[in-house]
């Protein structure tokens, strides 16, 4: 059994008075600076908390920025292939055109040097036909020799001028 005498009371009393001793300087610091720390460590959680929502915020805000300046910049690209695509076919379109007209104007020349070549052909043979006459009145050849010397003007005809038209 327990003696209850004056140490075990004294050792009582050293007891509550230590756990005083140690509530007051030792738990009560040890328990604030605990609380503080405390404190601060859900303070910092909650500003790191804070900050990953403003960098997700700012992470989906650039991504908008990005998709938007994709599609700015598809857009932009499109626009300048339409522009390249348009002055190609106006250029194919102006060179068609030029050689449309270039075509024209050497059918043109073409049949202009037909109409002259017809008409110093029509010359040759009024100045071929005055000759001949010339040269029947200064013979004054029979029938047979009229008609030989016709025939022999008309081959020379077709030999020099007729030919080449051909």
């Amino acid at each position: 059994m327990v003696n209850i005498n004056t140490t075990m009371l004294w050792q009582l009393v050293n007891f509550f008075v230590l756990m005083f001793l140690l509530k007051r300087y030792l738990y009560s610091p040890v328990k604030e600076i605990l609380d503080k720390r405390a404190d601060q460590i859900n303070s910092d959680l909650d500003q790191a908390e804070e900050t990953r929502e403003e960098a997700e915020e700012l992470k989906a805000e650039y991504e908008q920025k990005l998709k938007n300046a994709h599609n700015e910049a598809q857009k932009i690209v499109d626009k300048a292939e339409s522009r390249a695509n348009k002055k190609a076919k106006d250029i194919i379109n102006k060179a068609e055109d030029k050689a449309e007209n270039l075509k024209a104007k050497k059918l043109e020349e073409i049949e202009q040097a037909k109409k002259e070549a017809a008409a110093e052909l029509r010359d040759n043979i009024a100045d071929y036909t005055v000759q001949a006459a010339n040269k029947l009145i200064q013979e004054q050849l029979n029938e047979d020799k009229h008609q030989q010397m016709i025939m022999d003007f008309i081959d020379q005809l077709d030999k020099e001028k007729l030919g080449e038209l051909q």
